[in-house]
């Protein structure tokens, strides 16, 4: 029954005046009055079923009108729209934005206009005026910072040609420190920075760890070493004298040579070590952060993509340093991405980015910024520009290892902790000595000219030949992995047997004569540069390269292969 079918009946017979009775109290109140055998009274009472019916159907009815008119409303009535609260430029009056559009509006008096902030999400009604706040948006474009413009704005743009907007920063990043190439998400209109996104770090380039490599630890580099030393641990440990001959520090180097002869090793042990100087120096907790850069992975099919990851890299390296760190970039494989900018499959690309490259390195102090360091097998390819004084100082050859430098490798992998065969001379009486003296015999086979250690012919454009046997192309990676054969070998050997088995001197030689039969040594093709890289030899003296395969019966035969 609806309430709407209540009466209040004013009469005498009423208990109280402002007493509400529904229309069926009422009817009952009335048929009550009658006397009880009145014909009347039972007309009434057979009648009031029928109103009972009638009046819940109008209830039933008029319910259904409400919900229908709520309905109507509801679709009748215009949508809010939704702006950017920019600011309240006077009192009771708020700056807004919507679809690009600037608004001063009044504000609903159940807003709190002082609880508004700059950035967030407005409800606007039809009549532009401010009825909810919806708080920071979660989602937005995202762009990058391409410039700070003083303490409340900043210029975006994109790298790929569109147009540079300048935005305001949002209440919540009024005080966050923002800086160039920073990645921030912004309003859906484009007016207010909301949100400054975490930099993902280099995690492909950046190493967490740099082993711990003092000098000693590598071998047969005795000149690359000292010229290293000489060039970042003088200026360090006689700073006086530098200012007093008003000397400068270089800024980076240039490792060349051979591929596998040390350049990277040596590169993460300048790290180490120049670290450890500055932080003995200075007594500060300083760590080193090496990023190691592979040239090829810089280049990119897209324009200014490449240009974006030098300037990235650079920025990378200057914000650890003011973090604490001392940051050391090193690329390696330089030539592919800072070659002479020669007509080639990458002449647009290196075009730009050697000029970008250049740039980044005359904003950089010295070494106690950034230390860069390059590696490359052909230096003879790198651009001048790169390797001018004031940019690249210091230009360091890294040579195959001689006999002397073999053998201090060689002591480097095969260390006294080692199993090793009982049946070497001397090994039970003084091992580091039999060690030493395994070392020397396996050398005197290893690097004497006999035919079975020749292996390619070099024509020069005198016309002289010259043959290069397998220690001229050693390396301190080929010794490496000989040891690593030896070990494996050894190890198969003590399963097979289920005794105490340990590395024997035939062994360390079966692995040398593998290494050279089954490592791919030799380049597979006959590109120039590829040959070049694996010899040391001027490009423009070679005419000819003929590489000596063995055949089945141990003999070598000239190949026939011309480059």
């Amino acid at each position: 029954m609806s309430d709407k079918s209540k009466l209040n009946p004013k009469d005498e017979n009423s208990p109280n005046d402002s007493e509400v009775i529904t229309l069926l109290e009422a009817f009952d109140r009335a048929v009550s009055l009658l006397p009880p055998g009145d014909f009347s009274r039972e007309l009434l009472i057979g009648l009031r079923a029928e109103i009972e019916a009638q009046e819940e159907m109008i209830g039933d009815a008029r319910d259904m009108i409400e919900k229908l008119e709520q309905v109507i409303k509801k679709v009748t009535s215009p949508a809010n729209r939704i702006g950017t609260f920019l600011g309240s430029p006077a009192r009771d009056t708020a700056q807004i934005v919507v679809g690009g559009a600037d608004y001063y509006c009044n504000v609903d008096p159940r807003v709190s206009l002082t609880k508004l902030q700059k950035g967030t999400r407005v409800l606007v009604n039809e009549a532009y005026v401010i009825v909810g706040d919806l708080g920071y948006d979660t989602a937005g474009p995202v762009t990058k910072v391409a410039e700070v413009l003083g303490a409340d704005r900043i210029r975006v743009g994109s790298e790929h040609g569109t147009q540079s907007l300048v935005l305001q920063r949002s209440a919540q990043l009024a005080k966050a420190p923002l800086k160039t190439g920073d990645e921030v998400r912004v309003d859906s209109n484009y007016r207010v920075a909301l949100e400054v996104l975490p930099r993902p770090e280099a995690r492909d380039h950046y190493l967490d760890v740099v082993p711990e490599l003092p000098w000693e630890k590598i071998g047969g580099q005795d000149e690359a070493l000292q010229a290293i030393r000489d060039a970042i641990e003088l200026p360090l440990l006689h700073e006086e004298l530098f200012q007093k001959f008003q000397h400068a520090t270089p800024k980076g180097f240039l490792l060349y040579g051979p591929p596998g002869c040390g350049k990277t090793l040596i590169g993460k042990a300048t790290a180490y070590n120049l670290t450890k100087q500055l932080r003995n120096k200075s007594g500060a907790d300083m760590r080193e952060y090496f990023m190691h850069i592979k040239g090829p992975e810089i280049l990119n099919m897209w324009v200014g993509e490449s240009e974006r990851m030098v300037r990235e890299i650079f920025a990378t390296a200057r914000e650890k340093r003011r973090e604490g760190y001392v940051p050391f970039l090193f690329i390696d494989e330089a030539e592919s991405i800072l070659g002479t900018r020669r007509a080639s499959r990458y002449s647009s690309i290196l075009s730009t980015l050697v000029p970008m490259f250049c740039t980044e390195m005359d904003g950089i102090d010295s070494l106690n910024e950034v230390v860069i360091i390059l590696a490359s097998n052909r230096a003879d390819l790198i651009d001048p520009a790169i390797l001018r004084p004031g940019r690249i100082d210091r230009k360091i050859k890294v040579n195959r290892p001689n006999k002397r430098g073999a053998q201090e490798i060689y002591r480097i992998y095969l260390t006294d902790d080692l199993p090793y065969d009982r049946g070497i001379p001397g090994m039970e009486e003084n091992k580091g000595a039999a060690i030493d003296a395994l070392i020397s015999r396996l050398l005197e086979k290893q690097f004497a000219k006999r035919e079975e250690n020749r292996l390619l012919e070099v024509t020069l454009r005198s016309g002289r030949k010259e043959a290069l046997y397998r220690s001229d192309v050693i390396s301190g990676a080929i010794i490496a992995s000989i040891v690593e054969r030896a070990k494996a070998m050894a190890i198969k050997r003590a399963i097979a047997s289920g005794n105490d088995e340990g590395i024997s001197e035939t062994e360390l030689q079966v692995a040398f004569n593998a290494e050279y039969l089954e490592n791919e040594i030799l380049p597979a093709t006959d590109i120039v540069e590829d040959w070049l890289k694996l010899i040391d030899y001027d490009p423009e003296n070679v005419v000819k390269i003929s590489p000596v395969r063995p055949l089945a019966g141990g003999k070598p035969s000239q190949s026939s292969s011309v480059i």
